[in-house]
């Protein structure tokens, strides 16, 4: 029966009607269930980008093909509960993540985590992805309606620093930071982002993995089938990387380009990527399917079709790297919809690199394994592959040169142009190694030794030794002087004396040394005071000053390690008369004491495990002392303070005109005055180096008047 509105009066009963109408609305559009939609969909439709973006309006998936396929297995109704995307720099799988939220807090909203390394990086990519996302998409912006609740409302039930809340439901993004075990323990979540997972610790606080805790937060609901979860890094070292694990336990699929000249898929490798003789900027693409010379970059984003992924394996059978077309459509009918996925973006599919771009870099990294390693996790997408054992130190014993060195009577070589010095702080006194350089990192070992004495007092003991050493001139060649141009002193241990040093000079430089494999060979990062009293007592001092200069040791060894075995490669090649010009050749003078060989090649990388995770690491070697190892970390952080690699062949020759400039007047040795005599502790004293100096050459000839010579 038809209810009586009329029996209230006319306003009564237009109001009535009007609710009841409403009502029904609001009924009926919580019952309709949301839009069939694929995410790859919603982007199209929905994302936009800012006038001042690199690409700016719709999202457009003929700029990166090879992401609707990544995106889609993240819609609700595709299978899939874990992807995992091992990728290059800038190849959009981030872009891929930001999509998923807008599309998860508009038609299948839930609580999610988004995880960072740290929770700083968490709220950074708040900052400068998501909340841009949010303002030029009509679609999620709160002032036009849109389905993300804005950062504080009045009622207090707005969004918040590290939580975005989705206005149609109780649905949320929670940020975290992989450093923090308390912000991964806070909820119960449907969805979870893993982003720059390589970057997360093997073990938090004694708990695990990070990775596990998360796994712990998406039980519930992937206990009903319902969780999803995406993880997203450039990959690190093979073995022991994160996402690099991740990728091999999914379908591990693969990206295939359709050749342009025979219609062909294939896999595009490196070896595929070809250039004429020094000419990297004019890299170009031979397809492996039929050799057709040469595909251009601009041709690349016609050979990326949406279909183009294919799994590593399908039925058990490795899948060929070229394919028929034929073949390749069949291939992809028998893939199953897998749970796990696995996408391997590398840099040559990229849209967003030129495979000019690659080969460039690609040559700027030749002869120094730290960069060519981060050419391959950065630019290639690829993990790393450590080889080589450690240098043998015999055989680098073998090539110290005649005739230079502090105790001979000759002049510094003509090969340095400047001078650094990195000292390493011990109880008992201070290691030190003076190092030349000059252009590619060519390095000449100028002098290494032991000042003796306590460390612990200010300007006292090895301290005051040490800074008359640091204040003397070195004499070039020509006979004109010059200081030292950067000194850098580990200053992890005894910090107050050690920075008193460096406040003395300007030259002179406080650092810390710091394990990991993504550090930067210099830079500035951890605080080193924090505030004393008032409102901010206990928190980290804000003055630049009180920033820490922190040295990433893992990669200088690496670069170093490499450089030692290309100088032991030059030197055999120069016995047959091969001339060798690797980047980082090493000169070591006469006078080094044995145990110096010894010490440079002191560690070497072992796989140790964490929380049932693996991890490369360094480590001394047993009875190998590694001071003058350390040393040599800290020359290469005055050589990176210096901008040493930044200097054109123009720089070098006129830094070479004004060292080398002739002075009148005798030529002295290689430091001007006094220094306490080299000594080495009681327990690590040496023999003298058992070769002897050159004797005198008649006249002073620069080579013997013998016979056969040449």
């Amino acid at each position: 029966m038809a209810f009586d509105y009329d029996r209230f009066g006319d306003a009564a009963a237009a109001a009535l009607r009007s609710n009841v109408a409403g009502l029904d609305k609001s009924i009926a559009s919580g019952l309709r269930p949301p839009p069939d939609m694929w995410l790859s969909e919603w982007t199209t439709k929905f994302r936009r980008f800012a006038d001042d973006d690199p690409i700016p309006g719709p999202w457009r998936h003929s700029t990166a093909p090879e992401l609707v396929e990544i995106m889609d297995s993240m819609s609700p109704q595709d299978p899939c509960e874990e992807a995992a995307i091992i990728k290059c720099a800038q190849s959009g799988g981030s872009a891929s993540a930001e999509n998923w939220i807008g599309f998860i807090s508009d038609l299948a909203p839930g609580p999610m985590l988004f995880v960072q390394a740290t929770l700083k990086a968490a709220l950074d990519w708040a900052a400068e992805k998501f909340w841009p996302m949010v303002e030029n998409t009509p679609r999620l912006n709160p002032d036009r309606g849109g389905t993300i609740r804005a950062q504080g409302t009045p009622d207090g039930n707005g969004s918040t620093k590290s939580k975005i809340r989705f206005s149609r439901s109780n649905g949320f993004v929670l940020l975290a930071g992989a450093n923090s075990a308390a912000s991964l323990r806070q909820r119960t979540v449907r969805y979870a982002v893993e982003d720059d997972l390589d970057q997360f610790p093997e073990d938090l606080d004694g708990q695990g993995s990070p990775e596990v805790m998360v796994d712990q937060r998406l039980k519930v609901w992937r206990r009903q089938g319902l969780s999803k979860r995406l993880k997203i890094s450039t990959p690190t070292i093979k073995g022991t990387s994160k996402i690099g694990r991740a990728y091999a336990v999914s379908d591990r699929r693969r990206f295939h380009l359709k050749c342009p000249q025979c219609g062909s898929r294939f896999v595009p490798e490196w070896g595929d990527v070809q250039w004429p003789d020094g000419k990297h900027e004019q890299a170009h693409l031979i397809p492996p399917c039929c050799g057709f010379d040469h595909i251009e970059h601009w041709q690349k984003a016609g050979m990326k079709l949406p279909d183009g992924w294919l799994s590593d394996e399908i039925d058990g059978v490795k899948t060929p790297r070229i394919l028929t077309e034929e073949e390749f459509r069949a291939a992809r009918g028998r893939m199953p919809a897998s749970v796990k996925r696995g996408f391997h973006l590398t840099g040559i599919i990229s849209s967003f690199q030129t495979w000019a771009d690659m080969a460039v870099s690609f040559r700027d990294a030749q002869g120094d394994l730290n960069k060519l390693k981060t050419w391959t996790n950065l630019v290639h997408g690829f993990e790393f592959e450590l080889k080589g054992g450690t240098p043998d130190y015999e055989k680098l014993r073998e090539l110290r040169e005649q005739g230079w060195g502090p105790r001979q009577i000759v002049h510094i070589p003509v090969g340095p142009l400047v001078i650094t010095m990195g000292v390493d702080v011990q109880g008992d006194g201070l290691y030190l190694e003076t190092v030349g350089w000059s252009e590619n990192a060519e390095s000449w070992t100028l002098d290494a030794r032991f000042l003796p004495g306590p460390t612990d007092v200010k300007g006292e003991g090895a301290w005051a030794d040490l800074d008359t050493y640091a204040r003397r001139k070195i004499v070039f060649p020509g006979g004109r002087s010059f200081g030292i141009d950067q000194v850098c002193v580990d200053a992890g241990y005894n910090t107050e004396a050690a920075e008193a040093f460096c406040r003395a000079h300007p030259n002179r430089l406080a650092v810390f040394g710091r394990a990991g494999w993504q550090l930067p060979i210099l830079g500035r990062g951890e605080n080193l005071r924090y505030e004393q009293q008032g409102r901010r007592a206990g928190q980290a001092s804000k003055k630049a000053e009180d920033k820490a200069f922190i040295v990433g040791t893992f990669g200088v060894k690496l670069s170093w390690y490499g450089f030692l075995r290309s100088t032991l490669a030059a030197a055999e090649a120069e016995t047959v008369g091969a001339i060798s010009a690797s980047r980082g050749r090493a000169h070591f003078n006469v006078d080094l004491p044995d145990e110096y060989f010894e010490q440079i090649t002191a560690e070497t990388i072992v796989t140790e495990t964490v929380a049932g995770q693996p991890r490369r690491v360094w480590k001394p070697l047993a009875g190998r002392p590694n001071h003058w190892l350390d040393c040599r970390v800290y020359n290469t952080a005055a050589h990176e303070k210096l901008m040493l690699d930044t200097l054109t062949q123009e720089d070098w020759a006129r830094l070479r005109a004004e060292r080398h400039a002739p002075k009148d007047g005798a030529q002295a040795g290689l430091f001007d005055g006094p220094i306490a005599p080299a000594t080495m502790p009681a327990a690590a004293k040496v023999e003298a180096p058992r070769t002897p100096p050159p004797a005198p050459r008649e006249g002073g000839a620069f080579i013997d008047r013998t016979e056969g010579w040449l």
